[in-house]
């Protein structure tokens, strides 16, 4: 297989020098001073008869650039359809983006910017379709860390000309300083963020979204096909919600004043359109429409309505143990279908391996020196999650993941898909929707049990507790199973096709997603652009993860969190094709390109869908 790499001259050259060719067809505006377009060009959130395009100008000294916008049916921008002309100032960050109307449904286009000398490069884009579509093709993508590697599997997807759009499902960028999450590797490969510090305020995020959009690779992507995008939780915070973040404390000031600065530089550097005046700025979930072969209804889980994610460290509860203390000292455990005492004491309960089986101690002279310190206990002893109690209360009514005016938009996105006629029913959600427990990881090393500790503090605690099945992942729809379990009802009562496309985990997936009735539904997941793994932290240590997974979820038919890359979705009214495709490294700029799976999945007639069958 051919070596492949990247740079800005050989990438974007060819294209760079093509508006000038439509010099003669155009006048620029007039503007005293020196530009540039450093930041490449980018399109989005196509409609029949409209679609945003996007650029950035770096102008030489503060004030108004007049910028010359061009869309044209050929790659010279000679054939123009639309042009225009859109003053950017310092108020947003210098960025340029046009809605362009009046446009045919189904045509691809080619679009350009020029200020005072200078041009930008060329992008292509495509409106979307009206009735009958043969076939339709989306790249998926997420979780691109700049301090961990090159932006590779971007660039292998800037090869691609069969691309009716792209679509990203966050963390296109990441808020951590060079003190955070990557840094070790950021010095390695002379891959600093900008700011160096954590992003807290309007000038971090647009300086940390001009790095990203500085890249070869991500320009190239963008050029080459329409983007539609949706946020994660680090285009703000770690593990944001509604109200807070992980990684946000008091000393950062406001959080919804950060939330708004993120935001801003998010609609300002993004290729989708501004929320309507008096809108909230959360509210990016929307749909688009791509014929009568599929509905792409994109979904917001992080900002608008969630509720604060569940924390393991500190409110995951442990089974206990009923203990009758009438006489002091000799206690007596109390068994199941006894009645409680007046003189009862709730302790953890102890679990030893007997035989092979685990069972609880129920020995006062034994169970004593074990209670009182159950989170260091001797070899051969274990706690366990009150998996009961941890479901009831992550299944609490106040527990919201979309909001109820959300889940009722989606609702009626899937309905009117259906009724519609459309084939598939997609669904663009950032986090994994299949119930997933965590892999028995008890016997992990207890050199890494260390090393992660230092990352993540008490997940040595939970790594033991994982010899006990419970959710892996309460940052995903695990940590709101009552808000998915409706949303599973609604595609089981529009009675469509329904494929549900994740990103975050870092980690493809390959998923059946049921309601007690049957199978509903599918779930694909991307892997990262270049952000780590669960799988990579254990695979040096002999440590399969991913084999951990499937062997307690058999929902689960494919998983791989050790490699970076892409999804490509294919679409025909006879089946969805789900392709992986990986890249061999992110510390080199040289990589290889690999498919290395792939599934199908028929749509049916009534409620459900068939089955992931694999592809060879």
């Amino acid at each position: 297989m051919a070596k492949r790499g990247w740079t800005r001259r050989g990438a974007l050259a060819a294209a760079t020098g093509a508006v000038a060719a439509c010099a003669q067809n155009v006048e620029t505006p007039a503007y005293d001073g020196a530009v540039a377009f450093n930041h490449g060009v980018a399109s989005g959130d196509p409609t029949p008869n409209k679609v945003i395009i996007w650029t950035r100008v770096s102008p030489e000294n503060p004030g108004p650039v007049p910028v010359r916008w061009i869309v044209a049916r050929n790659r010279e921008l000679t054939d123009v359809v639309k042009t225009g002309v859109i003053e950017t100032t310092e108020a947003r960050d210098y960025t340029v983006k046009a809605d362009v109307t009046g446009l045919r449904a189904g045509a691809p286009y080619f679009y350009g910017f020029r200020a005072g000398a200078e041009s930008s490069a060329v992008g292509k884009t495509k409106t979307l379709p009206r009735g009958a579509l043969n076939e339709l093709k989306l790249a998926v993508v997420s979780c691109a860390s700049y301090p961990h590697g090159f932006f590779n599997a971007y660039g292998a997807l800037a090869e691609r000309d069969d691309l009716d759009a792209v679509v990203h499902l966050g963390d296109y960028i990441y808020e951590y300083g060079l003190a955070g999450y990557g840094g070790d590797t950021a010095i390695q490969l002379g891959r600093v963020p900008s700011p160096e510090v954590e992003c807290t305020g309007l000038a971090d995020y647009r300086a940390r979204h001009a790095q990203y959009k500085t890249e070869a690779e991500l320009q190239a992507a963008h050029a080459v096909a329409p983007w539609i995008v949706v946020w994660d939780d680090h285009e703000t915070a770690n593990n944001s919600f509604a109200t807070g973040a992980e990684n946000h404390n008091e000393g950062e000031g406001q959080w919804a004043n950060r939330k708004q600065s993120a935001l801003q530089a998010y609609y300002e550097w993004m290729p989708i359109r501004d929320p309507q005046p008096g809108a909230a700025f959360e509210a990016i979930n929307r749909s688009f429409q791509f014929g009568t072969l599929a509905s792409l209804i994109m979904v917001e889980t992080r900002l608008l309505a969630r509720t604060e994610p569940f924390d393991y460290n500190s409110q995951l509860p442990i089974e206990m143990q009923r203990w009758n203390f009438t006489n002091p000292t000799a206690p007596v455990a109390l068994r199941e279908g006894e009645p409680d005492v007046p003189a009862m004491q709730m302790l953890p309960r102890v679990y030893e391996t007997v035989r092979g089986e685990l069972r609880p101690v129920l020995d006062w002279r034994r169970a004593q020196g074990l209670v009182s310190d159950p989170k260091n206990l001797p070899a051969g002893f274990f706690i366990a999650p009150d998996v009961p109690a941890l479901n009831t209360l992550l299944s609490s009514p106040d527990r919201q993941l979309m909001g109820a005016a959300q889940e009722q938009w989606l609702a009626d996105e899937l309905h009117g898909s259906v009724r519609a006629g459309c084939t598939w029913q997609v669904l663009g959600n950032q986090i994994l929707m299949a119930p997933v427990n965590a892999p028995d990881l008890s016997g992990t090393p207890a050199q890494l049990a260390d090393a992660l500790e230092r990352l993540l503090p008490g997940v040595k605690q939970q790594l033991k507790l994982t010899r006990f099945p419970f959710p892996l992942n309460t940052d995903s729809w695990d940590g709101y199973p009552a808000a998915r379990s409706r949303v599973l009802a609604e595609m089981r009562a529009a009675a469509g096709n329904a494929i549900v496309l994740t990103g975050d985990t870092h980690t493809a997936w390959a998923n059946e997603l049921s309601d007690g009735q049957g199978r509903v539904a599918v779930e694909f997941g991307t892997t990262s652009i270049t952000s780590p793994g669960d799988g990579e932290y254990f695979a040096p240590f002999g440590v399969d993860f991913a084999g951990g997974v499937r062997a307690r979820n058999p929902d689960v038919k494919y998983t791989d969190s050790l490699k970076r890359g892409f999804l490509l979705l294919t679409l025909t009214a006879e089946q969805a094709t789900a392709e992986f495709f990986t890249v061999s490294s992110i510390l080199s700029k040289e990589y290889e390109l690999t498919r290395v799976a792939a599934f199908t999945v028929a749509p049916e007639p009534g409620p459900g869908i068939g089955a992931v069958t694999t592809v060879s």
